[in-house]
C-alpha cells in the first residue's frame, strides 16, 4: 500500500507537469497528461484483488513503471518520431481504459481483462508505452538512454512473468492470444 500511495502521488506530480506542457502550448503533452491522469484515477479506483503479489514485485513493478522518467530525450524530436511514440501512448490509453478498474502497478489478480485490446495482445499497456519510450530514447543515442531501456525491458518481463503467473484463468487466455508484448515474436 505504501508504493502505491507514493507511486499515485509521483503520477500526479508528472500530471501537472503535463497540464504546464500543454498549458503552455505543447500539445503533445495532452495525451501524456490523458495517460497519467487516467493512470492515478485507475489506481485510486482499483478493485480489490483476490491475491497480491510479494512486496519485492510490488518494488520491482512500481521502479519499473517510473524508470522511464528517467530517459534522456534529445532536443530535437523530429515531428515522425513524435507522432510514433505518441501513437504508442493512445495505443497504451486503450490498455489502460479497457482495464479499468483492474488496472494496477503491481502484480495482482483483479479478474482477466479480455476486451479492446487484449483480444489481440496479453500486455498492450506495456507494448505501448515501451514504443512510446524507444521512440524518444532515439532522440538521444547515448550509454545512459541504453542502461534505462535494457532495465526497462528487464523489469518488463519479469512483470509479466509474474502477472501470467498470478492472474486466475491466465493459461486458457494465453492459448487465444500467443502475442505478449510483440506480435509475432514473444
Amino acid at each position: 500500500m505504501a508504493f502505491k500511495a507514493i507511486g499515485i502521488f509521483i503520477i500526479a506530480l508528472l500530471c501537472g507537469a503535463r497540464l504546464a506542457q500543454a498549458i503552455a502550448g505543447q500539445w503533445w503533452a495532452l495525451p501524456l497528461l490523458a495517460h497519467s491522469l487516467l493512470a492515478a484515477i485507475l489506481l485510486i479506483l482499483n478493485g480489490e484483488s483476490s491475491n497480491d503479489s510479494p512486496l519485492v514485485q510490488q518494488f520491482i513493478a512500481w521502479c519499473s513503471a517510473l524508470l522511464p522518467l528517467t530517459i534522456h530525450v534529445g532536443l530535437e524530436i523530429p515531428v515522425i518520431v513524435r507522432v510514433l511514440s505518441l501513437g504508442g501512448i493512445v495505443f497504451s490509453l486503450w490498455g489502460l481504459a479497457s482495464l479499468g478498474k483492474a488496472f494496477d502497478i503491481a502484480p495482482a489478480d483483479r479478474g482477466l481483462v479480455i476486451r479492446g485490446p487484449y483480444r489481440f495482445m496479453r500486455h498492450p499497456i506495456y507494448a505501448g508505452e515501451l514504443f512510446s519510450i524507444l521512440m524518444m530514447a532515439l532522440t538521444d543515442l547515448s550509454l545512459w538512454n541504453g542502461i534505462v531501456i535494457s532495465l526497462l525491458v528487464f523489469t518488463l518481463v519479469n512483470r509479466i512473468q509474474w502477472e501470467e503467473k498470478i492472474i486466475n484463468g491466465y493459461a486458457d487466455y494465453a492459448k487465444h492470444v500467443p502475442s505478449r508484448l510483440v506480435p509475432g515474436l514473444w
